[in-house]
């Protein structure tokens, strides 16, 4: 099941990847839409898709089901055994209160038999989370070939609408400080899938506004183009954004970020080979984790246990079930507005006055 969201955003890239994936290892995976006809024209995925805010399941078939929402959607499947796609922390608890315990060995969802995780942060996040002896599967997502360094230039890329703040201040540090001179800052905004890989090919550096991450996509993949990156980790970005290899930023830390990118900005122009050889050791941290070989190899490994004979993740009858798209799904307000947020890093206030 996926959300019906106008483009495909990196949670939704990482679900088409991983259908492909399961369909090359033999299994009849399809990514669900709830709106009939939906699909990204403009996006060349190979994934299956089926359509439609009622689906026919036949047992021994498998839902899984994101995160988003939390327990908010655990009502849609009439207690049929699920399997949950957690992509970000933040969202597993997001219908939930202070006074209430959830029910179920993960949270809200008593009929969930198994997790999988994207990240090493959200795995650690859902150990503690959900029930001892809960299955939980370490499934990394892929970060695509087309993202590879071209000759380098003094351009300073960044993505200005999460942290755009932080951002905002780092860089009028830098211009500031009066060493900008020939270096160009780019925005990437509202270009394709190839022209952000083009720009971040070009880039020496790359400012990343992280915030509650559950991976941190945007950079690794400037840190698979090669990018020097300079940034918070958002939490889900810590496990390749490791100081042998990268500027780690302590949250809104905006004077060490410009500090930083100054510092890089000097290697680049007086001491290449420092800063080659740290962007070179990140690239091939990020290569080495998120290639499509080790994507495939676990989640055959989650798929082997998720579907073996006699697994509670498999449905028991068939049945007819209903998208969350039925509902209001992504479309709601209240999800409205948290992807909003996500998507564009702008204050609450903008986001609420939006939904009115």
């Amino acid at each position: 099941m996926a959300p019906d969201l106008p483009t495909p955003s990196g949670g939704i890239k990482v679900i088409y990847r991983y259908v492909e994936h399961l369909s090359a290892l033999g299994y009849d995976a399809r990514v669900w839409h709830g709106t009939p006809g939906f699909a990204y024209e403009s996006w060349g995925s190979t994934a299956p898709v089926d359509t439609g805010k009622d689906l026919e399941f036949a047992a021994g078939d498998v839902l899984v089901v994101p995160e988003t929402g939390g327990s908010k959607w655990s009502f849609i499947t009439d207690g049929q055994p699920v399997v949950m796609l957690c992509q970000g922390m933040d969202f597993v608890f997001s219908n939930s209160d202070f006074l209430t315990d959830e029910p179920g060995a993960y949270p809200g969802w008593p009929q969930a038999t198994a997790a999988i995780a994207v990240s090493d942060a959200i795995h650690a996040f859902l150990e503690r989370a959900c029930h001892d002896e809960f299955p939980l599967h370490n499934v990394p997502v892929q970060i695509e070939d087309w993202f590879q360094p071209a000759t380098k230039e003094k351009r300073i890329a960044l993505m200005p609408r999460r942290r755009r703040e932080d951002l905002l201040g780092a860089v009028q540090l830098v211009r500031r400080s009066g060493r900008l001179r020939d270096w160009q800052i780019v925005l990437i905004d509202g270009m394709t899938q190839q022209q952000v890989a083009d720009e971040l090919g070009r880039a020496a550096i790359f400012l990343f506004g992280a915030e509650r991450e559950g991976v941190g996509l945007p950079g690794a993949e400037a840190m698979a183009s090669g990018c020097y990156v300079v940034g918070f980790t958002g939490d889900g970005a810590k496990e390749y954004m490791l100081p042998a290899h990268s500027s780690v930023i302590a949250d809104s830390d905006v004077v060490d970020m410009c500090d930083r990118t100054l510092e890089a900005m000097e290697w680049f122009e007086d001491s290449p080979e420092v800063i080659r050889q740290r962007a070179e050791a990140g690239r091939e941290w990020v290569r080495a984790r998120h290639s499509p070989e080790l994507v495939r190899r676990r989640l055959g490994e989650a798929f082997e246990a998720i579907t073996a004979p006699g697994s509670p993740s498999l449905l028991p009858t068939d049945v007819v079930l209903r998208h969350y798209q039925a509902f209001g799904g992504a479309t709601d307000p209240y999800n409205r507005v948290r992807v909003a947020m996500r998507r564009s890093g702008r204050r609450v206030v903008d986001a609420v006055r939006w939904v009115r």
